[in-house]
């Protein structure tokens, strides 16, 4: 079986990843489901993912450099699923062990925080992150998120790992 091209999977990844905001986003505005800090977060680094791989696709990098793309793609993943995990994580406790503040909205958390302590200060979630408002094909939000970083980390595997031609001009 022949895997698609490096360039192709990158463009997967920069659909998926837009899909996923565009639900996102629907859910927000037209079924007014109000997204909490961890959702916020987590859109950031889908969106971040989903702008790179365009990015990616378009420059279709070679050899080295596709595989700096790579790790780059699996690191910002592996940062999803960690968000994401606390997230699903703040979900799955009992509603007297949920934190007691909903806190501060992002806009004024951002201008009180210094910039190093405001990913820290929102990814510690609080009593809206942990309450289930919504599903995705009967499953929550994070754990969604979860599986699209999952899919987006074993695309950038097949990229890493796949066997690169050897340029003529290095043959004798």
């Amino acid at each position: 079986m022949k895997l698609p091209n490096n360039r192709t999977i990158y463009f997967v990844i920069a659909i998926l990843a837009t899909m996923s905001l565009a639900y996102a986003f629907y859910a927000e505005f037209y079924q007014h489901i109000e997204p909490c800090p961890l959702c916020i977060a987590q859109r950031v680094i889908i969106g971040v993912i989903g702008i790179l791989a365009f990015v990616y696709a378009i420059h279709n990098p070679q050899n080295f450099i596709n595989k700096i793309y790579g790790i780059i793609l699996i690191a910002l993943s592996a940062f999803g699923i960690k968000t994401a995990a606390h997230h699903q994580w703040l979900m799955s406790l009992p509603p007297e062990q949920q934190p007691l503040s909903c806190g501060m909205p992002l806009e004024v958390l951002f201008k009180k925080v210094p910039f190093n302590n405001f990913l820290d200060t929102v990814l510690k979630g609080d009593a809206e992150c942990g309450k289930v408002t919504w599903l995705i094909f009967g499953i929550t939000p994070p754990i969604a998120v979860i599986t699209l970083c999952s899919s987006i980390i074993l695309l950038c595997l097949i990229v890493l790992f796949r066997k690169q031609p050897v340029p003529r001009s290095y043959l004798w």
